[in-house]
Formats: structure tokens, C-alpha cells, sequence
């Protein structure tokens, strides 16, 4: 060989190994120009470019499975499928530690279903093994027992009886899990095909299904193969559905009363008799007394519980001692216990709240009613019995339940302190990534660097940051009640100085907010605690009622607010978060001036209108503020008040300087 052609054969396996080093290797500043701009096409829903962007990362950068995955999601929005399912399978087949890459595995299965059943097969097998949520692996079973069926109706074998019951296994537990789901309708089809003689359990099942997507005449011809034992819950509310109420409510009626099926769930059947509660002729406590008298067995601890909501007080007490005592461990037990240590309470019967007291705490120590039953523990150890530790169960309340509207209350009374509000400034302190910023090793940090918020939410399962990323996008709405949801399945919460709180008492519109309050002597606090509530930031927020804007106020009142302060505007104004808090505080002080300063008074009035807060002041006989707010006659507006004074209190945990 000669020279020339050994010299040009080295010169081609340099050049080579250049550009096979050039597509390994790639600088980090570099990779991620490329990825953001890739992003950038990708948002801007310049998706062939974005496609050709992503590629070009290099394919040692930490970037490169989440720059293939966005290929992936390029392609399918072009439409693709050939190059969305190659680029989840270059996924599986190079990044398989990648937390992706099962979720891709899932979806290039999809996409083989038909070209390559086998393979799907396979893929899908994989799935039901991985670390993947229950719904992706019962959808992966359904998929397996589609492409199984169609295999054997091809090959016109027959099925052996256990892999008969098997297939009905996974239409069942499909169904079970997700009856409105996106492939729910398509599973009832299959299951009705698969066996035209189901069981009466199972006919009810396909049939709620076909309830749920407003299939109504579908959902009655397969109840025709079911017992009415099985079926008359779903058979009265597919009624219900078709405005058929007579026969609707003549059904319920006949089941409560001669029908007891294990197979009904006790939301089916709670549903069906809130329907029933809603449409009767009989107004809604005769019927709710009516259905009580009928009952029998099965979930009748529901009625019993919706019977003592609306007997006379006299009767209240009566009535939650026979729930408590007939079903001591049933749904309504706890609530059957707090009603009967508030009604003690109400008629200064302390001895027995006290036991009361130390039942609820034994049987229930993770209840809910928790802060407010320590609470008012505290304040009979005070007031009635004169026992000092009093404090003791004020500060359990505080430590243990921090951000309770109770912890707020126990605080004030530990601290003397008199008015509901204190002349609290905030300091302003802005949502940000709610832990320690991610090392730089750290794929998240990868992730963060470039801004790729959805791949961020894909990669972690953790609700705060999920909530953080919806804040990012600014939809403060979505990110507050992700965060609320959260904070609320912690059973230990976090000090008040956690970034998470930020999250779920955000500052939103807190420059409108605090201008504001400070021009008509509002609490700056309790504004942003009547906006979060009224709105959860929604500037666009508008009710039923027609209540408009960030504070939800009817165009009425605010045109004649608007008036006394010479403010002239169209309606749609008050979408406008300036105007909307600017009237709201005018509102607020309008109120306060004439409720002697009271805020308590003055919340309620915000809810419940200023004549019913007159009348309660005249009327109830209360001994204090907490006294007062536990009687106010409207649980809607008693509920709005401990939720605006628990956020005020978390406002001023959070961000008091």
C-alpha cells in the first residue's frame, strides 16, 4: 500500500474519530445554547426545528435523554410516530437508568400496538414491573390483554378458564380504578365483547362506566342483566341523569329500604341518595327523614348522620350519641363525637365535654377536629375548672398544629392579646425553588440551568416543587391548592421560616395589597388573607352569583363603593387586580366603620352580608369572640371566617419583619 494511500485512509479515520469525539463530546456552555433554544422552538410550537435543536446535544451531556424525550414530543406534535416511537426506544435502549425511560417505554408500546403487537407486548410486560405509577401499570395490563385477545382471535385458539378469568381480572380492576378514565369506555367495550353473559356485579360496573361518559341509553340496556340488588343505585342515578326523577326517586326509596348488595360502593350509594335529597317533591329534611325511616342496613349510618344535621338543637344531641354508640367505628364516628363535645360545650356542660375530650384524643388522635377540641380544652382548663395547665394545652395547640386557625386563637390567648388583628407589616419575600438549590452534579440542577420546567416536573415526583413549577408559569392558582394539598398530608410541619409555606401563603398582588390596606386602615395581613381565600389569585375569578376579580366582588357593591369614593368604571374593570383590591378595601372599611372596628364581625359580614352579622350580634347568646364564631348560624360563612383568620395568621407567621 502505498504512502498517499495510508496517509489518506489515517486522514479519514482522524477525521472520523473527530467527528464521532465532536458528537460524544460537547461543551457544557455549548449544550446548553443548543437545549435552550431548542426549548425556545419547542414553546414557540416551532416543532421541526425544535426536533433538529435537540438532536444536536451531545451525547455525554447529562441533557441528552431529556433532549431525546423532547424529540420525542416534537415529533408528536408533527404528527411523526415513526420518529416519536424511535426516539423513545433510543431512550430505553441508551438511557435505561434514566427515570424516563420507563415512562417512554409505556408510550413507545402504545405506538407498537398495531405494527408490532409482539414487541408492545413486551414492552408493556416491562411496564406492569417498573416503578411506575398503578395507573400506567393497569393500563399496560388492559393493553396486554388487548393484544393477547386479538392474537388468540387470529390464531382461533381458545381461551383455558383461568386465562378466561384473568382477562376479566384486568377489565375489572381496570374499571374499578379508574371508571371516568380516559380509556374506560374503550375497556367496557372490550368487556362486553369479550363475554356477552357478564355477572350482575360486573354488568353494574361497565354500567357506571358508561353513567360517567353520559352514555345513558348503553348504561340501561346492560343493567338489564343485573339483580336490582346489585343495581338500583346505578340504575337511580343514570335516572337522575335523564331527568327521570319520578322513577328515580321511587327506586331509591325501594332500595334503601328492601335492597342491601355488598357490590355497591358507599359513594354510589351516597350519590344516589344526595340526588334523591336534591329532587324530591318533599323538600329536603322530609326527605332526608323520610329515607332515614325507610333504611335498612347497608351505609344507613348515612342517613342517621344526615338526619342530625337538620333536627331541632334539643333533638342534636340525642341524635349524634345513637350514631356514636350504633357505629363506634364507622365513617361518621369521630364527626359524631365532636358534634356531642361542642353540643356539650354549647349548654355549659363541661364535666361531660371533658370526658368527651379524652375519648376523641384516645380514639382519634390524627383527627382533623384535633386543634379546635384541644382548643376549647384549653380555654374550659381556664375559664371553668381554673387548672393551670392550661397553657400547656394552648401551646400544644400551637406546636402541634401551627397553621390551624386554632394555633392562631391559642395564640392570641396566651399573649393577652385583645383584638382579632394586630398592626402587623409584612416584609415582602418572593416564592423560590422551596428547598436547597440542587448541587451542580445534580440533574435537576441540569434541568433548572436550562429551564426546562417540564422535564423538572416529569423527573420528581415531590408536590412542592411541582406546585413551584406552576407558580413559575404563573398559574398561581393551580401552584397554591398543589402546595395546600401537600402541606396538608404532612403530619409534622415544617418551621414557619420553610420555603414551602411561601407556596401555599403566597404574596401575590402583595403591592396592590399592601397600598391598599394602608390608604383605608385595613390589616395588611388579613387583605391578602381575604384574596387568597375569595380567589386563590385568580384575577379572572368570577362565582355563579357573579361575584368578579381577585377579592369576588358582586358589580353592585362595588359600583356603589365606587360611587361614594368617586371611582367610575365598566364593569369588566374589576378583572383588573389594581381596581378590583382598591374597591375591596373600600368595601372591607365600609364594613369595619360599621361594625364598631370589630374584624371578626366584619369577615363575616365580607361572606355572610352586614344584616345577618346585626342580627347574630343581637341574637346569639355568646360569652366571647370564639364563643361567637362557632355559632354563626351559616356554616359557609363560620368556615370562611377560621379560613381567613387561619391565613391571616400564616401571613403573619410567614412574613411579619
Amino acid at each position: 500500500m502505498s504512502k498517499e494511500i495510508i496517509k489518506l485512509v489515517t486522514l479519514l479515520i482522524l477525521l472520523g474519530l473527530g467527528f464521532g469525539f465532536a458528537k460524544l463530546y460537547q461543551p457544557a456552555e455549548k449544550t446548553i445554547n443548543i437545549y435552550k433554544n431548542a426549548l425556545t422552538d419547542y414553546n414557540k410550537e416551532n416543532y421541526s426545528n425544535s426536533y433538529y435543536l435537540f438532536s444536536k446535544v451531545g451525547y455525554l451531556s447529562p441533557l441528552k435523554p431529556f433532549a431525546v424525550y423532547n424529540q420525542a414530543l416534537s415529533a408528536r406534535a408533527l404528527g411523526d410516530r415513526q420518529s416519536e416511537l424511535d426516539r423513545y426506544q433510543l431512550l430505553v435502549k441508551f438511557y435505561p437508568n434514566n427515570k424516563l425511560s420507563q415512562e417512554a417505554l409505556y408510550m413507545a408500546a402504545r405506538l407498537l400496538i398495531e405494527q408490532n403487537p409482539k414487541l408492545a407486548y413486551k414492552y408493556f410486560e416491562k411496564v406492569t414491573k417498573s416503578n411506575l405509577d398503578n395507573d400506567y401499570k393497569i393500563a399496560a395490563e388492559y393493553f396486554k390483554t388487548k393484544i393477547l385477545l386479538s392474537h388468540l382471535k387470529n390464531s382461533k385458539n381458545s381461551l383455558s378458564q383461568d386465562k378466561f378469568t384473568n382477562v376479566e381480572n384486568v377489565y375489572r380492576a381496570y374499571l374499578e380504578h379508574a371508571p371516568s378514565g380516559r380509556l374506560a369506555v374503550s375497556v367496557a367495550d372490550d368487556w362486553v365483547d369479550f363475554n356477552s353473559n357478564l355477572s350482575s356485579k360486573d354488568s353494574v360496573l361497565v354500567a357506571k362506566v358508561y353513567n360517567l361518559a353520559g352514555m345513558y341509553e348503553k348504561a340501561d340496556e346492560i343493567l338489564l342483566k343485573s339483580t336490582m340488588n346489585d343495581s338500583w343505585v346505578i340504575k337511580s342515578i343514570n335516572l337522575y341523569s335523564k331527568r327521570d326523577y319520578s322513577d328515580a326517586n321511587s327506586l331509591v326509596e325501594d332500595g334503601v329500604a328492601n335492597y342491601s348488595s355488598s357490590s355497591i360502593t358507599r359513594e354510589d350509594y351516597k350519590a344516589a341518595v344526595d340526588l334523591y335529597i336534591d329532587n324530591s317533591m318533599l323538600g329536603k329534611n322530609a326527605a332526608i327523614l323520610k329515607l332515614n325511616n325507610l333504611a335498612n342496613g347497608l351505609y344507613k349510618d348515612y342517613l342517621l348522620h344526615k338526619k342530625c344535621e337538620i333536627v331541632e338543637n334539643k333533638d342534636k344531641y340525642s341524635c349524634y350519641t345513637s350514631l356514636y354508640q350504633i357505629y363506634p367505628t364507622g365513617e361518621f364516628a369521630q364527626d359524631a363525637l365532636y358534634q356531642m363535645i361542642n353540643l356539650s360545650v354549647r349548654v355549659n356542660d363541661f364535666q361531660n365535654a371533658r370526658v368527651l375530650i379524652q375519648d376523641f384524643m384516645h380514639k382519634f388522635p390524627k383527627s382533623k377536629y384535633c386543634p379546635q377540641i384541644v382548643f376549647w380544652l384549653a380555654k374550659m382548663e381556664q375559664q371553668v375548672f381554673h387548672n393551670a395547665n392550661f397553657v400547656k394545652y394552648y401551646q400544644d395547640v400551637v406546636n402541634n398544629y401551627p397553621d390551624s386557625y386554632y394555633a392562631y386563637r391559642s395564640f392570641w390567648l396566651l399573649n393577652k392579646i385583645n383584638s382579632a388583628t394586630i398592626n402587623a407589616k409584612l416584609e415582602y419575600k418572593p416564592v423560590i425553588y422551596p428547598y436547597k438549590y440542587p448541587s451542580k452534579n445534580d440533574v435537576l440542577y441540569i434541568l433548572l440551568s436550562v429551564n426546562d420546567l417540564d422535564m423538572v416536573g416529569r423527573y420528581t415526583n415531590d408536590d412542592f416543587i411541582k406546585s413551584w413549577i406552576e407558580y413559575e408559569k404563573g398559574n398561581y392558582t393551580k401552584s397554591m391548592v398543589i402546595a395546600r394539598e401537600a402541606m396538608d398530608k404532612l403530619e409534622e410541619k415544617p418551621q414557619k421560616s420553610d420555603l414551602r409555606w411561601r407556596l401555599v401563603y403566597p404574596q401575590n398582588y402583595y403591592k396592590q395589597v399592601k397600598k391598599y390596606a394602608n390608604e383605608y386602615n385595613n390589616a395588611e395581613a388579613l387583605i391578602m388573607a381575604i384574596v387568597r381565600e375569595e380567589s386563590s389569585f385568580n384575577p379572572r375569578a368570577q362565582s355563579p352569583v357573579g361575584a368578579m376579580g381577585l377579592m369576588q366582588l358582586m358589580p353592585s357593591t362595588a359600583h356603589e363603593v365606587g360611587n361614594q369614593s368617586g371611582i367610575d368604571f365598566n364593569t369588566n374593570y374589576l378583572f383588573n387586580p389594581e381596581l378590583n383590591i382598591r374597591l375591596g378595601n373600600i368595601y372591607y372599611a365600609t364594613l369595619r366603620s360599621m361594625l364598631d372596628n370589630k374584624d371578626v364581625s366584619s369577615v363575616a359580614a365580607y361572606n355572610g352580608g352586614i344584616g345577618s352579622v346585626i342580627r347574630w350580634r343581637a341574637t346569639l347568646l355568646y360569652n366571647d369572640t370564639d364563643d361567637f364564631v362557632e355559632q354563626i348560624p351559616y356554616d359557609e360563612t363560620k368556615n370562611y371566617v377560621k379560613k381567613v383568620f387561619r391565613s391571616y395568621w400564616n401571613y403573619i407567621r410567614i412574613y411579619q419583619n
